[in-house]
């Protein structure tokens, strides 16, 4: 099939910029909404449900791409290293708002109020991959999702340790694949991560404070 997403005979997504090499674009990218997820958070955000999650998706990309806040129009795989080059199942398009709707609803009827970090951690672990399986957009579902937690973390009281989140992206997106495995779905791998996240309070970010925090997850 055809990706409408790219551009004639290539792998690069069609962009605002014209950008045809991809690398470069991935840099530009990068950069871009690495500014923009800054500005957001400096907005505030509390809309959790799917307007909420386009509207967070269009923030950072909007400036590169112009489906950005849009849902994907096509079913897409991804070969994973961690599944033996298998991909999540992902949600077909035509179920993308249903699947999404039904997600958020969950997140909603949870209870959040008078419980401990722990039990916190524990429920968003179990409640946000679901989110993330959905993969509702072209690009960018992983980085989409976290914002998304970190405002939900901020909005119940808790600080979220933000350089070690950042500082280990690809364990976090590999823990939302172990995460998203149905009836084989591991969980304990998002939690670990999130136990380390999630703060009861203001996160120090000086140099020794981040080399403590990096250590403490890379032996999970």
């Amino acid at each position: 099939m055809v990706d409408p997403y790219l551009y004639e005979e290539s792998l690069v997504l069609k962009n605002k910029l014209d950008i045809k090499n991809e690398k470069i674009l991935d840099r530009i990218e990068a950069e871009q909404s690495r500014v923009n997820i800054m500005l957001l958070h400096e907005k505030g955000f509390q809309n959790f449900s799917p307007d909420g999650l386009r509207e967070i998706h269009r923030f950072p990309f909007g400036d590169i791409y112009e489906w950005a806040g849009q849902y994907r129009i096509i079913n897409i795989e991804k070969k994973e290293k961690l599944l033996a080059g298998r991909s999540v199942w992902y949600s077909n398009k035509d179920r993308i708002e249903e699947d999404l709707n039904d997600a958020f609803q969950w997140l909603k009827n949870a209870h959040w109020e008078g419980i401990g970090r722990e039990q916190f951690v524990h429920q968003i672990t179990r409640l946000f991959p679901v989110i993330w399986q959905v993969h509702p957009f072209r690009k960018g579902n992983t980085r989409t999702v976290a914002m998304m937690i970190n405002f939900f973390v901020e909005y119940h009281g808790y600080y979220v340790d933000q350089e070690l989140m950042a500082a280990n992206a690809g364990y976090v997106r590999d823990s939302f694949v172990m995460a998203s495995l149905d009836q084989f779905s591991e969980f304990e791998h998002l939690e670990r991560i999130m136990l380390g996240v999630v703060c009861d309070e203001p996160v120090d970010y000086s140099v020794g404070s981040l080399g403590k925090s990096v250590r403490t997850l890379e032996k999970y």
